[in-house]
């Protein structure tokens, strides 16, 4: 099953951009996992052990890397967004 958490068609302008994106993403502490599938990279999140600082990178990574913020949407259980 994919994940609801993904990036479609990330464009990414040198390889230390995507490795910088790889790098943030490993930093989030409810980021479980991340793979790729096509052209999209999926992210595996714990619910349960979002916090606000997760919340808050989340949103600032979405927001550079071009992901749709309505994903986390579902995230805001707690947290004020």
């Amino acid at each position: 099953m994919a994940s609801a958490y993904y990036f479609d068609s990330t464009t990414y302008w040198s390889a230390g951009d995507e490795d910088s994106h790889f790098r943030w993403l490993d930093a989030i502490g409810c980021v479980q996992a991340v793979r790729g599938q096509g052209r999209r990279l999926f992210l595996e999140i714990e619910k349960e052990q979002v916090s606000d600082e997760d919340l808050q990178e989340l949103k600032a990574v979405y927001r550079r890397y071009g992901g749709d913020l309505s994903q986390l949407d579902g995230l805001r259980a707690g947290h004020e967004g």
